[in-house]
């Protein structure tokens, strides 16, 4: 059965702020204040980004440095997740989308030649992003 996605006034408000904010990726509570201005809603909240995670409008991710999920808008002008890999800043945050075909080369290489077939959806590498490297003076390993 399918179901309806009523484009209710706190749909909205939320799709919004996600959309403002692509290269971020939020905690269930950090989008309820942000959208709500609190706890109130969060039911309707996760329930939301539920659904938008079906409709692959949004990813949800598991945080090992915050030990929980969080959620990111992919929707829009973004391009298709389970195809590439991600990056995530450990200074500031940002996470980007590492969609050039390196990816999905690199995935090919771990089937083939280590027998490991990754999810590159739900992958995410963790560093600096170029401007955190330049803001500490450009230092590489």
């Amino acid at each position: 059965m399918k179901r309806n996605n009523y484009q209710t006034e706190g749909r909205q408000r939320l799709l919004q702020f996600l959309a403002k904010n692509p290269d971020r990726q939020f905690t269930a509570e950090e989008i309820c204040r942000a959208v709500n201005g609190g706890e109130q809603g969060k039911s309707s909240v996760y329930r939301q980004l539920s659904g938008l995670c079906r409709e692959d409008a949004v990813r949800c991710f598991r945080s090992a440095q915050l030990g929980r999920s969080v959620y990111q808008y992919v929707g829009g002008e973004c391009c298709d997740c389970r195809n590439h890999f991600h990056a995530k800043c450990m200074q500031c945050g940002r996470m980007e989308h590492l969609a050039c075909g390196d990816s999905s080369e690199f995935a090919r290489h771990l089937l083939t030649e280590h027998g490991f077939d990754i999810d590159c959806g739900q992958s995410m590498l963790y560093g600096l992003c170029a401007d955190c490297r330049r803001k500490q003076g450009g230092a590489s390993r």
